[in-house]
């Protein structure tokens, strides 16, 4: 997406007062606020104190009035957007209101939100309102409405413009310009120009490579559109020429034409109500966006945003997808390759308190959520909140600071919620928000196996029909959150009508009939959870479900051998474990239920600790198998009875191994959960991880030979996809291509096959020592690879930094060349002279060479390659046959 897009919208988010009032002759204060109204657009500010009550301060509303009403405003629009009874007054006898103000002047423009007290003036119920007290809540200033000067057409000549690793170069063209009080903002500029885009990352070049074939992406163009803070205007564009000319009636309607396309697509406000012009805000100093019209891709879209850690972006407009997103220099030397996406937090949320009611019938939702935030910026006078677009909100309202207006962001599934007055950093409050809407259920194939397989086969009409399960995580935003998610604990209570019953994050606490309610015929029932370890987001289930099975767990038997360090928290000596399937599945989630046990007690063997006290597995049908899994709750899709639907080759698959998506989900609750990542790019700590520990599942239950080859198939789809961009790369990888698979191949396979070179060049004592270090370090927290390679190194004594360096920020491969050759010593004793040569960039890798013998007999030797060359030799006690390297593809690299 287009990260300096700001589009707000200033209606819907709150209830209108007003509504329901219909049935009213006359509302008196709708009739004040008219007056107010009236006041504000033409004036003079002694008019205001008409507006009056007698209990008001006539000379401070008098001191107001000259500040607010001043000469040149055109228009003026108030909107009533909240009312309460005014605190001493008698019921009806006054209100305090939030209004939204509205002041154009000519083509600059205001929005601020006032509280207005007012009361009525007499006993009498006819008698007029008036203003007690006003106090200007919010304003932004500094709105535009924008349009080209249609009388002034600029000639180029040889005109670039210019932002960090973008160039626009026009030889010969024409420039319209949309000028403010304080300097142009916006240019349209038409002419034959070729832009040129080579972006400073090896990492984005590499990308590149994979749209364009080339490390730099290069198109001529006819149109550019720019936005620019007036103060930059003189860095951003220069010419060898640029001179006034006739205007061209031509030029000026194709300009405008670009003009009105673009204009609304960032920096943009939607007024709604108050004004159906389009409004814009002027970019912050060193902001800059140029939307440019190209022959070979399209529109492409260059953005700086200095809001963002990574700052600059290329968005191909055409196909919806980020080319390129990273840090220009001066932010990778502030924040570094390995920042957290909390840099940029206003705010922290240290509880949530969520309760929920969903209608399955109407897929709706009413809730009601209790947030208790911390501010961590300096300074904040709004912040922003997460809710899913279709959730209209009732009400924001803070213990500490009363009813507060909030503003919808468009697009954007966030709300801005206003604050009375600016707030210091460590300065706590409560929200609690009320919503409802219509809300979709969120599918389950984000974290296996994709949609969009190859060979996939229609469904069937006559096959059974699914039994329905509605899933809300962490892509419903079906309560109100953080913009960055951190770790906090909660509780949740999620009402539906019987027969469904609801799993979620938590503890389980109690299933009671809702007090009081039964709609059409149906009973329901509230369902609670306790989140007490703190999580990263909280997820409920809703459907018609029954126990397959549950157990407790001991873990201070399986934790004993461990000896990990443990830092300051909760553990636990036990989980609560339980099983929960649609009635057709119960046989089936019985044995799914005892391989899931069985899991746990080999992961929590591996690791010394299972992070909560308690776990649910909901096992959901759906078409193809796939899983999802929050903390406290892991959600595994099983294919309904008689299914005929199959699914091919996909590299987040394992098809020797029918137990791994179970697995996979199970681990994701140490990994992904329990220790979260900083940004995007550490997602391969939480897949990669998941992956691997699957593997190592694989080998607990079924043997050496099928960890094998599962080694030997992630190793051909990290091998066959690495050129397709590096493990840090995250979710982009294979976005630019609208394949999944590319993420599932690289980050899902390179990432294990990365950590099984690890654990063979460091050894096993020393790489489950420093995963039981990092995860006690990490616990509850968001961490990266760097902290990773720390913990590995503390353990191992090894320095590791070229191994991550290589294998997780670059996407390249070893380029080995083998030699052997066998050698009689004077002792009459047998050698194998191993050598090998790496071309090009060294890698630190451990390489398996095996042995084949005359007698049939195989043996192996593990080999680290750490410098250029490495010649080793190896007793040979029996006669040789063969030697082969990397035969049980336990390495990544190209062997010749």
């Amino acid at each position: 997406m287009n990260r300096l897009v700001l589009v707000i919208v200033f209606l819907g988010c709150l209830t209108d007062p007003a509504a329901g009032q219909t049935g009213l002759a006359v509302d008196p204060v709708a009739t004040l606020l008219a007056r107010l109204e009236q006041t504000l657009r033409e004036g003079p500010p002694e008019r205001y104190l008409d507006l009056l009550s007698s209990a008001a301060n006539r000379e401070f509303c008098a001191d107001f009035a000259r500040t607010v009403i001043v000469p040149g405003i055109t228009r003026a629009v108030v909107r009533e957007r909240d009312r309460t009874a005014l605190t001493g007054a008698l019921p009806g006898e006054g209100f305090r209101l939030l209004i939204e103000v509205f002041l154009e002047s000519g083509p600059r423009a205001r929005a601020a939100t006032w509280r207005l007290d007012v009361r009525r003036r007499g006993s009498d119920p006819s008698a007029e309102w008036g203003i007690v007290s006003q106090e200007i809540l919010t304003t932004l200033q500094g709105l535009y409405r924008l349009t080209l000067n249609p009388k002034r057409q600029i000639a180029v000549r040889d005109l670039a413009v210019s932002a960090e690793d973008l160039k626009l170069v026009v030889p010969e063209g024409s420039m319209f310009v949309a000028e403010t009080d304080v300097g142009p903002t916006a240019f349209v500029i038409l002419g034959r120009g070729d832009m040129s885009f080579t972006p400073a990352p090896r990492t984005e070049r590499a990308q590149l490579r994979v749209v364009t074939g080339a490390e730099t992406l290069q198109s001529s163009f006819d149109t550019a559109f720019l936005r620019v803070n007036p103060n930059d205007t003189g860095e951003r564009l220069t010419g060898r020429e640029m001179v006034d000319r006739p205007v061209d009636p031509r030029d000026l309607k194709r300009a405008e034409e670009v003009f009105r396309q673009e204009i609304a697509k960032s920096f943009g406000l939607d007024l709604g109500e108050l004004s159906s012009d389009t409004w814009s805000l002027l970019p912050v100093a060193g902001d800059f966006l140029v939307e440019i019209r190209t022959r070979r891709f399209d529109a492409i879209t260059y953005a700086r945003s200095g809001s963002e850690v990574e700052d600059i972006s290329l968005y191909d407009r055409k196909n919806r997808r980020n080319i390129s997103v990273y840090s220009s220099r001066a932010h990778l030397t502030k924040f570094t390759r390995f920042y957290t996406e909390d840099e940029k937090s206003d705010y922290i949320v240290k509880s949530y308190d969520v309760e929920v009611g969903f209608n399955p019938a109407r897929r709706s939702i009413e809730g009601r959520a209790l947030l208790t935030i911390e501010t961590v910026a300096p300074s904040m006078s709004s912040l922003t909140v997460r809710l899913a677009e279709p959730l209209a909100v009732q009400s924001v309202v803070s213990k500490e600071l009363g009813r507060l207006l909030c503003v919808r962001v468009r697009n954007q599934n966030s709300l801005v919620v206003n604050l009375p007055t600016t707030v210091i950093k460590g300065f706590r409050l409560t929200l609690s928000i009320n919503y409802s809407g219509i809300l979709q259920p969120q599918a389950i194939d984000r974290e296996a196996i994709s949609t969009q397989l190859p060979q996939m086969q229609e469904a069937d009409e006559s096959e059974i029909p699914l039994e329905e399960s509605y899933i809300f995580s962490n892509r419903s935003y079906w309560y109100p959150q953080a913009p960055t998610l951190g770790y906090a604990p909660a509780t949740i209570k999620v009402t539906v009508p019987e027969p469904y019953s609801c799993v979620a994050s938590g503890e389980f606490v109690s299933a009671i009939p809702a007090p009081g309610t039964v709609r059409q015929g149906q009973q329901l029932r509230q369902f609670s959870f306790a989140v007490k370890q703190p999580v990263r987001y909280l997820s409920f289930v809703v459907g018609r479900f029954t126990e397959a099975r549950s157990e407790r767990i001991p873990l201070e038997n399986l934790a004993a051998a461990v000896h990990a360090p443990r830092s300051p928290g909760v553990y636990y000596d036990e989980v609560e474990f339980s099983v929960q399937t649609h009635p057709r599945q119960k046989g089936r989630g019985k044995q799914v239920a005892k391989t899931a046990a069985s899991i746990l007690r080999f992961y929590i063997s591996l690791v010394g600790d299972f992070p909560y006290s308690a776990l649910t597995l909901a096992a959901v049908e759906r078409r193809l198998p796939g899983g999802h899994s929050p903390a406290y709750l892991a959600i595994v899709a099983m294919p309904a009875p008689a299914s005929t639907l199959r699914w091919s080759d996909d590299p987040g698959a394992l098809p020797d191994f029918p137990d791994f998506f179970v697995a996979h989900e199970l681990a994701h609750q140490w990994w992904g959960q329990a220790v979260g990542w900083k940004n995007y790019h550490e997602q391969w700590l939480s897949e990669g991880f998941a992956q691997y520990f699957s593997a190592l599942y694989a080998e607990h239950s079924r043997g050496r030979n099928v960890f094998d080859g599962i080694i030997r198939r992630m190793q051909a789809w990290a091998m066959e996809k690495s050129d397709q961009g590096p493990i840090y790369l995250g979710y982009r990888i294979g976005h630019v291509k609208g394949d999944s698979r590319l993420f599932r191949a690289v980050v899902y396979n390179k990432g294990a096959m990365v950590l099984h070179m690890l654990r063979r060049l460091v050894g096993d004592q020393a790489f489950f020592d420093g995963l039981r270090r990092f995860y006690d370090t990490w616990r509850f927290q968001k961490a990266g690879t760097d902290d990773f390679r720390r913990a590995m190194e503390r353990e191992s004594g090894v320095d590791l930094g070229r191994f991550f360096e290589q294998w997780v920020l670059g996407e390249g491969l070893p380029q080995v060349a083998f030699t052997s050759r066998i050698e009689k010593r004077g002792d009459g004793t047998t050698e194998a002279v191993l050598r090998f040569e790496q071309i090009g960039e060294v890698y630190d890798l451990p390489v398996t060479v095996t042995f084949e013998h005359t007698d049939n007999s195989v043996s192996t030797v593990v080999v680290k390659l750490t410098d250029r060359v490495v010649e080793t030799r190896v007793p040979v006690a029996r006669q040789v046959r063969k030697i082969d390297v990397n035969r049980d593809q336990a390495a990544l690299g190209v062997f010749r």
